[in-house]
């Protein structure tokens, strides 16, 4: 008995001596940053070439703006390069080192990356939260770091609302040319360098395709290495189908089936046109007046400028059937008792040429514009 309460105190001993020693010589992240180079100078670029690979998750695309040709996205850059400068050795389990103050930061070398097509950038809260670095036993370095930017993205808006763009982020070094600093794409465990989140985009644009290239520009100071992330964004022409073009459709029909009307009641078929031309037009200008001025047509100017030729057509049938039933003197009686010589009447010629017409063309019409559009 006298054995076993000695072994229990001499582990109690144990663990209140031995163990607080063995945790108290390892060295928190910062510390082992601190000894990892007494002379490291993070204003000097690692020795040689500094091949920078670099991995993008764009995380939200918050809005497309039309008018300034730029759009607003929130991206995660994460980038891995080689810096024999900060290797080191620790007895401990840890497989790496984290940068976790502003003054970790502060002393580490980071490639002066930016954003070749930024036009503005918004400040994202919680900095330090959005900043992370990692310092490998071997010297590699991972850096990941959160933007919230407005880039520019030229937009051609020909076929609005059926349109296309092609929306990049451009990443490159701004001072160092590419014999010092060259970037390059890396797949971790995703099949791409460009990763999207599922609901990143909202903006009323469905993503079609991702690409991911290289590029170098060659300017008087010498040559820059850039990477370009590129985003295929097709607009979402839903709204305007069912808000716009159904109800233009079903209208165009309407107007066409005007003609049957009896050109011996103006009345009521003035009334008829007045109330669809007035749907036409009103349905058009409120499609119209959410688009930007631009110097060139769109699809959606010549849906419009198209509706609004069927519905003067309409309108200069009315007219015509109408005053060739006027000035024709003809005892109706007589000469129109039956459904046959009905067809002998000259307004109703004229109504049926008119009519026929104007169907024709509304279907050549439809058919040429949705092959066009949807081509």
């Amino acid at each position: 008995m006298k054995m076993m309460r000695f072994g229990l105190l001499l582990l109690l001993v144990v663990e209140m001596v031995v163990y607080p020693t063995i945790a108290a010589e390892q060295p928190s992240d910062s510390e082992i940053i601190a000894r990892i180079a007494p002379n490291y100078n993070r204003q000097d670029i690692p020795k040689g070439k500094v091949t920078i690979f670099v991995q993008l998750y764009i995380k939200d695309v918050m809005k497309i703006d039309i008018d300034a040709n730029t759009w607003d996205v929130e991206f995660i850059i994460r980038q891995q390069w080689e810096d024999s400068r900060l290797q080191y050795s620790i007895a401990d389990t840890r497989e790496y080192i984290t940068a976790s103050t502003l003054g970790d930061f502060a002393t580490i070398w980071v490639p002066d990356t930016f954003i070749t097509n930024s036009r503005a950038e918004t400040a994202v809260p919680m900095e330090r939260a959005n900043k992370l670095l990692r310092i490998f036993p071997d010297g590699n370095i991972m850096y990941s770091s959160r933007y919230r930017m407005t880039l520019a993205c030229p937009m051609s808006l020909s076929k609005f609302p059926f349109d296309e763009h092609n929306c990049s982020i451009r990443i490159g070094s701004y001072a160092h040319t590419v014999d010092r600093i060259d970037y390059s794409w890396v797949v971790y465990k995703s099949k791409t360098p460009v990763i999207v989140a599922d609901n990143a985009l909202h903006a009323g644009m469905n993503l079609v395709n991702v690409f991911s290239h290289e590029t170098t520009a060659h300017v008087g100071t010498g040559d820059y290495k850039s990477i370009v992330g590129t985003l295929l964004l097709q607009r979402n022409p839903y709204s305007y189908k069912v808000s716009l073009f159904v109800p233009n459709i079903l209208l165009g029909v309407l107007l066409g089936l005007s003609f049957l009307v009896s050109h011996r009641a103006p009345h009521a078929r003035m009334l008829l046109l007045a109330v669809l031309v007035s749907l036409v037009i009103g349905q058009n200008y409120l499609a119209l007046r959410n688009v930007p001025i631009l110097p060139y047509r769109t699809c959606l100017d010549c849906w419009s400028y198209s509706m609004a030729a069927f519905c003067v057509l309409a309108v200069i049938g009315f007219a015509i059937s109408t005053s060739v039933a006027q000035f024709k003197d003809c005892d109706m009686e007589e000469k129109l008792d039956s459904p046959r010589k009905l067809w002998k009447d000259p307004g109703t010629k004229t109504d049926l040429i008119f009519g026929s017409l104007y169907l024709v063309s509304f279907i050549i019409f439809q058919i040429a514009f949705w092959a066009m559009t949807l081509a």
